[in-house]
């Protein structure tokens, strides 16, 4: 009697081990989908993520019944409060204030979950070995597969080594995008630096050029002036729709346009 007691509650350990297991994977996918949510580059992302993390911290309140785990209940109540709160805030860093709070009381939950694992983790006795064949030959008599519960336990332990190993996949997933998107970012700013060099030598040179038309066609005795337009100014945020060679082009386009003026003024021009 006194074994199959001992028994008993061992797999009544286990079980209660594999519900807490099943938690913490729901609660793992809310971390993460709070971290894409802090990652976000722009405000409809953010709170999509939350959401994503709130449907997934529904789902770990569903599973919390089964796992015996105390300890989490306040700190659960904590993530909802928060995760409500950031998937409708009113400004960008509003939102992000809120997505950080309910992350760090999910970590916590994590945590918590870790001790409660640890505490219901059921270490087998030491049974002697013809009591072991004996169970072994009852097992196989009734159909059930005889499993042994450090079999049980490495299975469970497996299921949550890859649970983890997916979670830190798809971060390092993210953090190559944010480096490749950060590597983008600083060569479109060396681009843009070229492009208003280019715009200032070039409206410089564009100016000079009008008014050494103007001089020349004045010194003709036309009776018509050429008159200096500066057409081809413009500001600085026209550049950032453009690339480099657009921006070259431009001026290329802009300097054939005053030789052509200055060639037709000078074809108008009677010389006395």
């Amino acid at each position: 009697m006194k074994q199959i007691f001992c028994i008993f509650f061992l797999m009544s350990s286990v079980f209660a081990f594999a519900d807490c297991i099943t938690l913490y994977s729901s609660v793992t996918y809310a971390f993460s989908h709070s971290g894409r949510s802090l990652k976000a580059d722009n405000f409809d992302h953010q709170r999509y993520y939350a959401k994503r993390a709130l449907r997934s911290l529904e789902k770990a309140e569903e599973q919390m019944g089964s796992c015996d785990c105390a300890k989490i209940n306040d700190i659960m109540y904590d993530v909802r409060e928060n995760l409500e709160r950031a998937i409708d805030p009113d400004d960008w860093d509003t939102g992000r204030f809120y997505v950080k709070k309910a992350r760090e009381y999910l970590s916590e939950t994590m945590t918590a979950l870790d001790v409660c694992a640890a505490d219901t983790d059921p270490v087998p006795a030491s049974v002697p070995e013809e009591e072991k064949e004996s169970d072994y030959n009852d097992k196989k008599m009734t159909g059930e597969n005889p499993v042994t519960l450090a079999e049980k336990q490495q299975a469970l332990k497996k299921e949550q080594e890859a649970l983890i190993a997916k979670q830190k996949k798809l971060e390092r997933q993210l953090e190559e995008q944010r480096r490749i998107e950060q590597q983008l970012a600083a060569a479109r700013q060396q681009e843009l630096e070229a492009q208003k060099a280019l715009k200032v030598k070039a409206e410089i040179g564009l100016y000079k050029m009008e008014s050494a038309a103007m001089e020349l066609i004045s010194a003709f005795n036309c009776e018509k002036e050429f008159a200096i337009t500066e057409a081809y100014k413009r500001g600085d945020e026209v550049l950032e729709e453009e690339s480099l060679e657009e921006t070259r082009e431009f001026y290329k386009h802009k300097f054939r346009e005053v030789m052509e003026r200055m060639e037709k003024k000078l074809e108008e021009c009677n010389i006395d």
